[in-house]
């Protein structure tokens, strides 16, 4: 027994802590474990078991000692935080080789501080810390030990934690954990904050560890625009994403002894399909919400087609009918539009589509006049309800439209029947553009229009008046091989 009372750790403890502090998963399963020290676990059979790690979390493990920088996108109740932040955290304490300071960064400051609280009860509850000396005994959620294992040397061990947009320079922790920066999925952010966020991230916090320090990422995904998402595509980071079902035919999913498949389904249940969507199978909730899912839109996709320029005569011998639709803004938000010839069959080809950004309404309605005049539209339809372009100079051939609850479902419902149309049914074929794509996700379930970066739906509602003149346009005469006229391009039934 020491002079403080407290028993010195014995040799097959000290055997454990040296192990631990070479190898993550080995500290998870033998000094970690012990913080949870009878309490009992509820698991997807029913029974309750002391604290125990699946697969996954092993493999979290691995990931953790094979990259400095990784991002993991994985469902809520499945231990993300458990394992990449409080665990993370207190290993990194844990392992010392010098003095460590780690800086937790969540949505707001009060998530990162709940964050180091729990953190540091879990140091307190564990028997391997029982000599490490509380610096801060009064604060909760302020981590300051010193670290010692009785064996003459020790170090600081520090985490504190910010809200994301808090962050600033100057500080280089031996350990960053970035948990939860979006806010909950009930509040969704708009795109500007979306944008605010990633910005600090990228200017800020990556900037704090030394690029061979680890800098870890977990959360769950609100947009294909976060950073979240973003991180995919950036070199620097090892990115993975997890989501609870990995496989709905063959009923396999992340953590079978937690969650099987029986399990998610009442969950699914309970929580009703939308909140499952974004929780447990990490679609955004931007896509979760939309009323037209990304995945039905890229399947109208003509990989091959490229959009029709004004300065090349467009070639239409047969004279297919030819609409276009138009979605007016100006300063915030961009106009748009597109045009598509009706083929035989009476599916929509898109030759044609342009954001208009910061134009003058004059100058809108010259470029629209253009338009019109070129592909020789037969019907064009522009969003009147503001009247913006109203008394300006249009063509005969545009008719404004004026928005209203129940026009917006009908021509809504016109584009939806098209994307989901039958090989026997009427279809749309879209040009690949990243842009409109995002536009045309960018109106959910209840029609309204979100802020998404580069517009607010535009895209949507100019595709969706171009349908409804389609609609309303004449019947056409079959002429000749619309293949051999516009390149090939596929019909719904070609899909």
């Amino acid at each position: 027994m020491s002079e403080s009372g407290i028993e010195p750790l014995s040799e097959e403890e000290l055997a454990v802590v040296r192990r631990a502090q070479l190898d993550f998963g080995y500290f998870l399963e033998e000094v970690f474990s012990r913080s949870f020290a009878g309490r009992r676990f509820r698991m997807a059979d029913g029974h309750w078991q002391p604290f125990t790690l699946g697969d996954v979390h092993r493999r979290w493990a691995t990931l953790a000692q094979v990259y400095n920088r990784f991002c993991v996108v994985a469902p809520r109740m499945h231990l993300k935080s458990t394992i990449l932040n409080h665990a993370l955290v207190f290993w990194h304490l844990f392992k010392g080789w010098g003095d460590v300071d780690a800086l937790v960064f969540s949505y707001k400051d009060q998530l990162a501080r709940e964050h180091l609280a729990i953190t540091k009860r879990l140091i307190k509850a564990n028997p391997y810390c029982r000599l490490w000396r509380d610096r801060k005994p009064q604060s909760d959620s302020v981590i300051s030990f010193e670290v010692s294992f009785g064996q003459g040397v020790s170090w600081l061990g520090e985490a504190d934690g910010t809200g994301i947009l808090s962050a600033s320079r100057g500080r280089h922790p031996k350990l960053v954990v970035a948990d939860d920066v979006l806010s909950d999925f009930a509040s969704p952010l708009g795109a500007a904050q979306l944008t605010r966020i990633e910005n600090v991230f990228r200017q800020v916090v990556m900037s704090l560890p030394d690029p061979h320090d680890p800098l870890v990422v977990v959360g769950t995904p609100q947009s294909y625009e976060d950073i979240l998402f973003k991180l995919r595509e950036d070199p620097s980071f090892y990115w993975l994403r997890l989501p609870a079902v990995l496989d709905e035919r063959r009923q396999t999913t992340l953590w079978p002894e937690k969650f099987d498949y029986s399990q998610l389904q009442r969950v699914r249940a309970a929580i009703k399909e939308r909140a499952f969507q974004v929780e447990y199978l990490l679609v955004p909730v931007a896509v979760a919400n939309a009323f037209l899912p990304r995945e039905a839109l890229e399947a109208c996709v003509d990989v091959e087609a490229t959009c029709w320029s004004l300065e090349e005569p467009f070639d239409n011998p047969a004279r297919y009918p030819v609409y276009g639709g138009m979605d007016v803004g100006k300063d915030v938000h961009p106009s748009h539009i597109s045009v598509f010839v009706q083929v035989p069959d009476g599916t929509l080809l898109q030759v044609f589509q342009m954001f208009l950004d910061h134009l003058d309404y004059r100058v809108q309605v010259k470029l629209i006049n253009r338009v019109i005049e070129h592909f020789d539209i037969t019907r064009f339809y522009y969003d009147s309800t503001r009247a913006e372009l109203d008394d300006r100079g249009l063509s005969s051939k545009a008719a404004g439209n004026r928005f209203t609850k129940r026009l917006k479902a009908n021509i809504a419902l016109l584009l939806e029947r098209r994307v989901y149309a039958s090989p026997e049914e009427p279809g749309i074929v879209l040009l690949k553009d990243d842009r409109m794509l995002k536009q045309l996700c960018a109106v959910t379930k209840d029609l309204e229009s979100v802020e998404v970066d580069g517009g607010h739906g535009d895209a949507f509602w100019a595709t969706a008046l171009a349908v409804k003149a389609a609609e309303d346009g004449p019947a056409m005469t079959v002429l000749g091989d619309w293949n051999d006229m516009f390149g090939g391009r596929r019909t719904t039934a070609d899909r």
